[in-house]
């Protein structure tokens, strides 16, 4: 199976949104998850010092590159609030749109799932 890594943002807990449908828009600043467009991925919360976590599930539908200016048309969809340490910067982030959501029980994987400066893994449950 294969797993996007997914932060928090200080109290926004991106990766429990996606899974509860309120995040429907995922971003990168480099289109990391290209070879993932089409496939349903596990989402994976991950945290500072704490092994990442499968929280569960969800397609990624499509990907476009967006301005600073159209991300502003789409950012209540990222629920990335302006400032913060993930907002777009420079000529723009990755846009990837996300469809079937779902979640489950908390799964924590080993800690040597994570590869540093990776979007995704690959593991196996």
């Amino acid at each position: 199976m294969i797993g996007i890594f997914v932060n928090s943002d200080g109290c926004v807990p991106y990766a429990d949104a996606i899974v509860g449908g309120y995040k429907r828009i995922e971003t990168r600043n480099r289109d990391m998850l290209r070879d993932l467009v089409g496939k349903k991925v596990a989402v994976i919360r991950t945290r500072r010092g704490k092994n990442p976590t499968i929280v569960g599930y969800v397609t990624i539908d499509s990907k476009a590159f967006a301005n600073v200016k159209e991300f502003e048309l789409v950012r209540q969809y990222t629920l990335i609030p302006p400032g913060s340490k993930y907002d777009v910067h420079g000529k723009g982030k990755w846009l990837y749109s996300l469809r079937d959501a779902e979640q489950c029980e908390p799964y924590a994987l080993p800690m040597d799932a994570v590869r540093h400066g990776r979007s995704w893994c690959e593991f196996t449950v």
